[in-house]
């Protein structure tokens, strides 16, 4: 059985482990994970389904909007 891999598609930002220390210096470890979400966008024509975290996941959705040209307004 192969393991899943937690971890952002995108950026590759994944688990980190760390230690809960108490005031009495007892250590407790904790795995602290990404932010993942589920991510569906067209590459070459084909839609993917991908694991991004949140601020790869912003920046694919600014890179996405469209910007509108802005009417010229004239001044008589």
């Amino acid at each position: 059985m192969e393991k899943k891999r937690y971890a952002c598609d995108f950026c590759g930002k994944g688990v980190q482990n760390s230690n809960l220390v108490s005031f009495s210096k007892n250590r407790v470890h904790k795995v602290r994970r990404p932010n993942l979400h589920a991510h569906k966008m067209k590459i070459e024509g084909e839609a993917v389904h991908l694991k991004l975290c949140t601020s790869c996941k912003r920046t694919v959705r600014a890179s996405e909007k469209v910007v509108k040209p802005v009417a010229a307004v004239s001044a008589h």
